[in-house]
């Protein structure tokens, strides 16, 4: 069943999330599997459960769209790297906007998978700055917050 994604204009947006405690893992399990076929649905890379307005932690990646997605609870930034790449990112919750926002290549990862297993993990490139992304996300951040911040060369 497709979730509804809130739009810019929704407040709910810039709510932070929590993080998601593991008391009861059918809903979790039944609310993970909409998040991914929504994503799906709308053409999406990615998705954080704030998008669907869930305020616990949940990231979902799949970058290849072949129907084997990454699940990311609870993720943690442990380190970025210095080297930071400037590439264009668009929204589901932001239609027809594009922006260029630079980002670290690379960013360390703590997070718990689907299994409720500790993962530290370092992700490059478009994987690295799709999970920045959906990072932002769950912190209240959009990509237009960028957009007084980017330094034109």
């Amino acid at each position: 069943m497709l979730l509804k994604i809130l739009s810019i204009k929704d407040k709910r947006l810039r709510k932070k999330s929590k993080k998601m405690f593991f008391y009861n893992k059918i809903k979790k399990i039944f609310l993970i599997k909409r998040m991914i076929f929504t994503m799906y649905e709308k053409k999406g890379i990615g998705i954080s459960s704030t998008q669907i307005n869930f305020k616990n932690k949940i990231i979902i990646v799949d970058l290849n769209k072949k129907n084997k997605p990454s699940i990311i609870i609870n993720p943690s930034v442990i380190k970025n790297s210095s080297l930071i790449t400037l590439s264009t990112e668009g929204c589901l919750s932001i239609k027809n906007f594009f922006i260029n926002i630079p980002r670290p290549e690379k960013i360390f990862l703590n997070f718990v998978n689907l299994y409720n297993k500790i993962k530290k993990k370092i992700f490059n490139n478009i994987n690295s700055r799709c999970l920045q992304h959906e990072i932002d996300h769950l912190n209240g951040i959009l990509i237009i917050d960028y957009n007084n911040k980017i330094i034109k060369t």
